[in-house]
């Protein structure tokens, strides 16, 4: 059977939540469980932390690179998972995550916590990267068949996911989309003295026999709130939202998830893995094996656009209501599909439970209208659940095929609306992470947040996108709420994006297998 012929067929918390007072390759490694009971093997190991765990530490810096030398690249590289903490900073796997944090399915309760790290530290490389490394021309049996997306590159496809007008790659902030974005490390941190020590210590390290230099750097951190005299950080965004409330549950994923109506997704959707259903996985087996892709992305939000156009449609609508129905949660976390008339239901809400919930249920059941939560809002478009929508593998299916995992923070300081005209930028950094850019963050991206009939079962104007991250035109926006009872819906219209990138990348998360493999070229 060809190549083609057998895709063919394979195609038929933790730390924060404490501080926040919230609750919440052949394998050699760990046996973990899902919510499922079902288990799953996964080289917890081999794989890059921040892919099947989420740090929620405070702080996080990016480095952009470009390589210099390239045996000497190479070399570094190995460097970061040579065990040797004392020669360099090690990447952080996804097998120790539990330390000094909540224990997930896989650890064992008994043991006792051991000290929190200080960092954590991942890396991606891009396909220019790859060529620059020369990996390309030590390894002419490299492939990445199935993932043309990640070969082409950020730029190339940016009008597929809405990157255009002041999101077009003309308009990226130096060093991205123009070839030169080889390498992006990214530091977590536990407090700004183990940031400023790791971060001297990666420079050195970097510059080291010319072997990579550094283009581009930035910080994000979590925004802060004083309580009880005492700044302590938060789940919030610049618009103003509790963000990290909606987790992918992954099945045999290492971390302990909340209750969820959603069935878990399945490990091959996140990690490259030989069972999956819609890929090879790259080439050499040993390079691709357990390995990742992400995008990276660096979005500025218009909070002081968006907060203006609120208040300017207060004669139709609450405006506080209004940023519930465009985003599908108030902005403390509270979702409208538990409570669509307050943020403060009767009794409240359990943290555990505000993402334990369904739009459509199997027999149709639920919200398949949108009244209390309209169908174009921002989080049912870009994970509708059981709405029955394009790309749905099933009818009453879960959507899971098309899902991302969000490891983001904020930059920039918190936005006062008492100086609304501060001049600072402000916005979002991160990755969002997939084994298929195409089929997942594409996907999303071009099909639920910026088409109009992503939704077949409900009919939404022709030029609707998603209200708060979809690429706008005040011309023609328009965001519909319904009303009960035969009322007539609240047209929202004549508003511009609220989101603008200006950076993008697509990454390769090697292995720390891979990882040793490039090191190994010479």
């Amino acid at each position: 059977m060809s190549e083609d012929s057998k895709l063919e067929a394979k195609q038929g918390g933790g730390f924060f939540r404490r501080v926040l007072g919230l609750g919440g390759h052949d394998t050699v490694g760990t046996v973990a469980h899902s919510g499922s009971g079902a288990k799953t093997t996964l080289d917890l190991g081999d794989i890059q932390g921040f892919i099947l765990r989420g740090y929620r530490m405070p702080m996080v810096r990016h480095f952009l690179l470009t390589v210099g030398a390239p045996a000497e690249a190479r070399r570094m590289l190995g460097r970061l998972v040579s065990g040797d903490e004392s020669d360099a900073p090690q990447i952080t796997t996804a097998e120790d995550w539990h330390v000094g944090f909540e224990p997930g399915p896989g650890d064992n309760l008994a043991d006792v916590p051991r000290r929190k790290p200080d960092y954590c530290l991942n890396l991606g490389i891009t396909w220019p990267g790859m060529l620059a490394l020369e990996i390309k021309d030590r390894v002419p049996a490299l492939s990445f068949k199935s993932f043309g997306a990640f070969v082409d590159g950020a730029a190339e496809r940016a009008k597929l996911v809405g990157d255009t007008g002041e999101s077009d790659p003309q308009h990226w902030i130096s060093g991205f989309g123009k070839g030169s974005d080889h390498v992006l490390v990214t530091l977590h941190a536990i407090s700004l003295d183990a940031m400023t020590s790791y971060s001297d210590r990666l420079s050195v390290l970097f510059a080291e026999g010319n072997a990579f230099r550094e283009v581009w750097r930035a910080e994000g951190m979590a925004l802060m709130e004083v309580r009880n005299g005492e700044p302590v950080p938060t789940f919030k965004v610049h618009f103003g939202y509790t963000d990290g409330i909606s987790m992918t549950t992954i099945r045999g994923g290492p971390e302990r998830y909340p209750p969820d109506h959603q069935q878990p997704c399945e490990p091959w959707l996140f990690v490259l893995r030989d069972d999956a259903e819609n890929y090879f996985v790259p080439e050499p087996r040993e390079f691709g094996l357990n390995g990742s892709f992400a995008v990276f992305k660096m979005i500025r939000t218009d909070v002081v656009g968006f907060e203006n156009y609120l208040q300017s449609n207060k004669d139709k609508i609450d405006p506080e209501l209004l940023a519930a129905k465009i985003c599908g949660r108030w902005r403390n976390g509270v979702p409208l599909a538990l409570s669509p008339d307050t943020d403060s239901p009767p009794g409240g809400i359990p943290p555990e439970q505000l993402n334990n919930f369904e739009y459509v249920n199997a027999d149709g059941s639920g919200d398949p209208k949108g009244l209390r939560c309209p169908v174009g809002a921002h989080m049912r478009r870009i994970n509708p659940r059981g709405q029955p929508i394009t790309g749905q593998g099933q009818p009453g299916g879960s959507n899971n095929t098309h899902r991302l995992i969000r490891r983001g923070m904020p930059y920039g300081p918190a936005y006062d609306p008492s100086q609304p005209y501060d001049g600072i930028e402000r916005g979002l950094l991160g990755y969002f992470i997939n084994s298929s850019i195409e089929n997942q963050y594409e996907f999303v991206l071009g099909h639920w947040v910026n088409d109009s009939e992503f939704a077949g079962a409900v009919r939404l104007p022709p030029k609707s996108k998603d209200p708060m991250i979809g690429t706008q035109d005040p011309a023609e926006s328009i965001f519909v709420i319904p009303q009960a009872n035969g009322a007539p819906a609240i047209k929202i219209a004549g508003f511009s994006s609220f989101v603008t990138t200006r950076a993008a990348a697509y990454c390769f998360l090697p292995s720390v297998t891979a990882i040793r493999f490039i090191a190994g070229l010479g």
